[in-house]
C-alpha cells in the first residue's frame, strides 16, 4: 500500500512537472514579401542583414500547450500576435514553418522562416 502511494505521489508531481514547463517557439525568418490587399505583388527581399537587424536572433513567442497539438495537425494556426504582426505556424515533415503578417494601409507584409519549439522554463 505505502509503494502504491509513493508511486502515485511521484506520478502527480511529474503531471505537475510537465504541466509546468513553458513551451515557446523561435522563428527565424529568411524573406520578406508585400502585396497589396487587393493581390498585387510589390516586392520580395531575402536580406539577411535587413532581417536580423528587425529580429535579431529571431523571434521568440509564448506558445500555450492546448496550441501543441496543432503543429501535429499539418494544419496553420494562429499562434500569437506581437507589435509586427499576426504569427502563424504549421507544423510538417520539414519542421514547423512561421510566417509573420501584418496590414498596414493597403500594404500586406509576410516575413516567411523556419521555427523551433523548445520547453523548459
Amino acid at each position: 500500500m505505502r509503494y502504491l502511494r509513493q508511486t502515485v505521489f511521484g506520478l502527480l508531481l511529474a503531471l505537475v512537472f510537465v504541466g509546468a514547463q513553458a513551451a515557446s517557439v523561435t522563428c527565424n525568418f529568411m524573406s520578406e514579401t508585400q502585396i497589396t490587399t487587393d493581390g498585387k505583388w510589390l516586392k520580395s527581399d531575402m536580406d539577411f542583414m535587413k532581417l536580423y537587424d528587425i529580429f535579431g536572433d529571431g523571434l521568440v513567442l509564448p506558445l500555450e500547450n492546448a496550441l501543441l497539438a496543432n503543429l501535429d495537425s499539418n494544419k496553420v494556426f494562429k499562434a500569437g500576435e506581437t507589435k509586427r504582426g499576426v504569427a502563424y505556424l504549421m507544423g510538417g515533415d520539414m519542421g514547423v514553418t512561421g510566417k509573420l503578417i501584418s496590414v498596414n494601409g493597403d500594404v500586406i507584409t509576410i516575413y516567411d522562416g523556419m521555427c523551433d519549439v523548445s520547453f523548459g522554463g
